[in-house]
Formats: C-alpha cells, structure tokens, sequence
C-alpha cells in the first residue's frame, strides 16, 4: 500500500486474510496508473513539468511521522533544492563536477513524485519501493527522449550514478543527502526549543545518520552542526 502522503497515490489494501484467488491480487504497480489521466494527455515536456509540482507539494514523510506540523514540514523539492546549492561547494581539489553533483542532487529523489516518500518503515518494503522508482526514473526519462535525448539519458544518469554509488559524485552527494537531513533535524530541534513545534517533538534518534557520512568535508560540516546543536539547546547529542 502506497503511503497515503502522496499526491498521487491511490491506497489499495489486500485480503486482511491473505490472498486467496486471482481476483483479489494487486496488479503490478506502474507510473502510468497513477499520474492523472490529465497529465498523461498533455504533450512533453508539459506533462514533465506538471509532474514536477508534486515533489513542491509533497511534505517528508518522516518529519510528518515524528510530529513536524504539515505547515513547517519540508518538502522534498525543498531537500533537494538546498543540497543542490551545496553542490557548489564540491572541493575542486578531489576533480568533483560540481555540476553533475548538482544534477545528481535534483533527480536522486525524482521518482518520489510519482512514488511518493516511503520511509522504511512503510509496509511496501524496500525492494518494491526501489522497482518502483527506478520504473519512474526510467518512464520520465523515456517521455523526454524525443524531445531533448542528451536529457534523457543525463536524468538516467545521474540518477543511477546516486542509486549504485558509482562515481565520485554519486557518493559525494548521497553524504551530502545525509548532512541535510541532520541539518533539517537540528533546524526542527531548535524549533522545539523556540516552541515554533511542539514540544512532544523528539527526533534525536535521526542522528544515527551521521555515523554513515564518510567524507572528509562533509564530516567537518557536520561537526560544526552538532557544536551549533549543543550551544543553541544547551545539550550534548546523545541518540
């Protein structure tokens, strides 16, 4: 079942009993049955575009999950916008294309627009969340290969280089996708401090992902993050 944050997710529930004939199975998930009818009838790359303004409009599931009001939650546009622009600061010393990494950082969560943002806690599991991204990735950048093929096969690209951690960019970008994500918990903690969200708020166990950023840069950011952390609510970090 699809989690229900999506825009344009459509929920289907099994048997409570399991499935027990032909009739009952769920039919293989695809972009196609879910993107509105209307969409799908417009011609490329308007349709592409209109997609687009769902990763606007879609809220992080984990913050939703953990108590961040809808109204402050971010979105995911709003994640990959901000480490795209910290893919500017790609050290030029190691030879980063900043710019492949910026790409990387605006299509590594593409397909959630379509998909929408599975935590692992979702019910679906991992392998099913993973089939139906990469059949998104892999639909959008068909719909675009006649109207612009080098763009299509960067979008694929650049999305696999993330997904199989192949390049130097890809993993780059994957630690700096951590980072944000303790930039934006440490941004709601003190939030909570300043009574912006609600005190029930606790999402310090989301600091388990700094022990799996590997980069030297990346490390030291996250190092003057948690120094920031503990002055602002007076704390050390312990999750």
């Amino acid at each position: 079942m699809i989690s229900s944050t999506n825009p344009l997710s459509a929920s289907s529930v099994d048997n409570a009993n399991g499935i027990t004939d032909l009739e009952n199975v769920t039919p293989l998930w695809t972009p196609e049955a879910v993107i509105p009818p209307e969409i799908l009838k417009l011609p490329v790359p308007l349709s592409f575009f209109r997609i687009l303004r769902y990763l606007k409009m879609q809220r992080r599931t984990g913050w939703l999950n953990h108590g961040i009001r809808v109204e402050t939650a971010e979105s995911i546009a709003d994640h990959m916008y901000r480490m795209a622009v910290m893919c500017l600061l790609a050290p030029t010393e190691e030879k980063l294309d900043s710019r492949k990494c910026a790409m990387i950082a605006l299509v590594h969560d593409l397909a959630e627009a379509v998909v929408g943002d599975l935590t692992p806690m979702d019910p679906l599991g991992a392998e099913e969340k993973h089939r139906r991204e990469r059949e998104t990735i892999l639909y959008l950048a068909n719909q675009l290969k006649p109207v612009n093929p080098s763009a299509s096969v960067e979008l694929t690209a650049c999305y696999f280089e993330y997904e199989e951690q192949t390049t130097p960019e890809g993993r780059f970008v994957k630690d700096l996708d951590k980072f944000e994500f303790l930039l934006q918990t440490a941004e709601y903690e003190m939030d909570v401090k300043a009574r912006i969200e609600s005190k029930d708020v606790d999402i310090k166990s989301f600091w388990y992902a700094k022990e799996k950023i590997t980069h030297p840069l990346v490390k030291e950011w996250t190092n003057q993050l948690i120094d920031e952390r503990t002055q602002v609510l007076g704390e050390n970090l312990h999750y």
